[in-house]
């Protein structure tokens, strides 16, 4: 009778040990099981947000308006400097938008957003500007060029929006045009410029 109550008890224990390795299993399967599922759902998410992200960012950058030129320059578009034109060497000017237009009554000063830093400026030296056609290439032309595209030593035009709206541009005069038949001209300071690259700035 002992022997079978001991046989009983010794019973009784296996089945509870293996009833909690069982559930302990199936509690840790299910714990691995959920993390597993929880890091799949998380890196999909992210993956489908950083994608999305990406497309928000290339759509925005890729998107160019139906008015703009071939350098991306819109009618709207002004170049300006805080300073004149000194008729000689170039100066640096800069892409911007009018906040307030000039008028008589701010003695010809206009306040101005630039596109890049959206820094606003009062200033009278501003210009509109169009692409240049081959009847303007010549000797004394002043023209506005695009300074940061350089391709074997010649100033080339923005290759995207980006770059042109938010890259610099200056203003020289042509002072040689005899290397045209290469597809470029001399402007002072002795830099080079693609005929591609080259806008003529209207007062």
């Amino acid at each position: 009778m002992k022997k079978i109550c001991v046989l009983l008890i010794i019973c009784f224990f296996v089945v509870v040990a293996l009833g909690c390795k069982s559930d302990t299993g199936n509690y840790f399967a299910d714990t691995l099981k959920g993390k597993a599922t929880d890091a799949a759902w998380d890196s999909l998410t992210t993956k489908s947000t950083e994608t999305t992200s990406e497309k928000k960012s290339k759509a925005t950058s890729d998107y160019v308006p139906s008015d703009a030129d071939a350098h991306y320059i819109q009618p709207s578009d002004y170049f300006i400097s805080d300073r004149e034109f000194p008729n000689q060497g170039w100066i640096y000017v800069y892409l911007a938008k009018v906040v307030t237009a000039p008028t008589a009554q701010t003695k010809n000063e206009g306040q101005f957003m630039k596109v890049h830093d959206g820094k606003e400026i009062w200033t009278k030296y501003h210009w509109k500007s169009r692409i240049a056609t081959k009847a303007d290439i010549r000797i004394g032309a002043i023209v506005i060029s695009f300074d940061d595209n350089i391709i074997d030593n010649v100033y080339m035009a923005p290759k995207n929006k980006d770059q042109a709206r938010n890259g610099q541009w200056f203003m020289g005069k042509i002072i040689d045009t005899t290397d045209l038949y290469k597809g470029y001209v001399t402007v002072a300071g002795g830099y080079k410029v693609d005929v591609n690259n080259i806008r003529i700035p209207i007062k």
